[in-house]
């Protein structure tokens, strides 16, 4: 059986108690948190903080599932952080930050790093595409000690070619993974991401889904119009049968874009269509377990 959570960075302006306790009355289990939405780096949450919100989690029944939005926020410019720059003082930077990103995850209680961070892994500084997608495997082999030290995991999220030009296909992502050939470094699907694979590869997401199998460790939900589970066209139901179908049983949380509903009506809506796909959905007499 599935868990359902949510990101957090939609809570814009809520005591982080108000969030957690909004997610909890309407049925989350777990909350996805953006790591700007605490601080602008990791270093300036302290000890005491990471307690704080780990506590007030569990209080409310909640766990945290992990950390998205990774090198994103105020201080990703400042910082410079970038995973395939030219530059190796700046890919050493941007892994040294992975780092300490994994030991907040772990301090939250947290099992799941989303590398997604489209700016921070395109190319750069005149690389083609193979030699950014190179240095995005040389930065990830790189993190992955810190990655495992801390006990989390690393999902490498697809992303569509208008956000990103480095690994756009979970074929592309599962390359990757495959070639590093570490434990701790696995697959995210992102809904809205797959619609866009599915439109250049011509396949239909339970397609792919049914297709990278037991590799996903994550699922964010989210629609082809940038909003929450349940408000624009892509329907759930066979996206619900093909998780069935592989046997996943981990988090599928909530990632919208758009905002305007405001996050009550979009934590509510989105949670109650999950569920009814979820109970909606069969699974194919065809489908093969644990594929990929």
């Amino acid at each position: 059986m599935v868990r359902w959570a949510s990101c957090n960075e939609m809570f814009e302006g809520w005591d982080i108690s108000l969030q957690f306790a909004c997610l909890a009355s309407l049925g989350y289990e777990g909350v996805e948190i953006a790591p700007f939405t605490l601080a602008a780096r990791a270093s300036e949450i302290s000890s005491a903080r990471r307690r704080e919100v780990r506590n007030e989690a569990a209080r409310l029944g909640l766990t945290v599932t992990g950390l998205h939005w990774l090198l994103a926020g105020p201080a990703a410019e400042f910082e410079g952080w970038h995973l395939t720059h030219p530059d190796v003082h700046v890919r050493t930077k941007t892994v040294a930050y992975l780092g300490e990103l994994a030991a907040l995850c772990a301090d939250l209680g947290g099992g799941v790093l989303v590398l997604g961070s489209p700016r921070q892994r395109s190319t750069t500084g005149g690389l083609s595409v193979e030699e950014a997608t190179k240095l995005l495997g040389s930065s990830l082999a790189a993190a992955m000690p810190a990655v495992a030290a801390a006990g989390v995991t690393l999902c490498l999220e697809p992303l569509p070619g208008a956000e990103t030009d480095v690994i756009n296909s979970c074929n592309e992502s599962l390359s990757l993974i495959r070639e590093l050939d570490h434990p701790n470094l696995r697959l995210v699907l992102d809904v809205k991401s797959l619609a866009a694979e599915g439109r250049v590869s011509g396949d239909a997401i339970p397609e792919i889904i049914r297709r990278v199998g037991r590799s996903v460790a994550y699922v964010q939900a989210n629609d082809e119009n940038r909003g929450h589970p349940g408000s624009g066209l892509i329907d759930f139901v066979p996206i619900m049968s093909a998780l069935k179908a592989i046997g996943y049983d981990g988090w599928v949380s909530i990632e919208p874009f758009d905002f305007r509903p405001g996050p009550e009506t979009i934590a509510r809506e989105s949670i109650a269509y999950l569920k009814e796909s979820w109970a909606t959905a069969g699974v194919s007499e065809g489908a093969v377990h644990g594929a990929a």
